[in-house]
């Protein structure tokens, strides 16, 4: 079970990241969760209203970015 629960890419589960990122490490400001992201805040901003997916490369980025960092995802 755990297998395929890590295998598989939880695209619901990406805006979720994406916003506890944001909001925890951030203090909910986009443009700078943007800025360290390498994207712009309206691709963000994109990510969290369903519009664009949360692609695997980004993910891994918020990842080690957070674990850096100490913030809470």
């Amino acid at each position: 079970m755990a297998e395929s629960r890590m295998a598989e890419t939880d695209e619901q589960s990406s805006p979720e990241i994406l916003r506890n990122f944001i909001d925890n490490g951030f203090e909910s400001d986009t443009g700078q969760a943007a800025l360290v992201l390498g994207r712009t805040p309206e691709e963000l901003e994109s990510m969290l209203n369903g519009e664009m997916v949360v692609d695997d490369d980004l993910e891994m980025k918020i990842r080690g970015i957070a674990d850096e960092r100490g913030i809470q995802l």
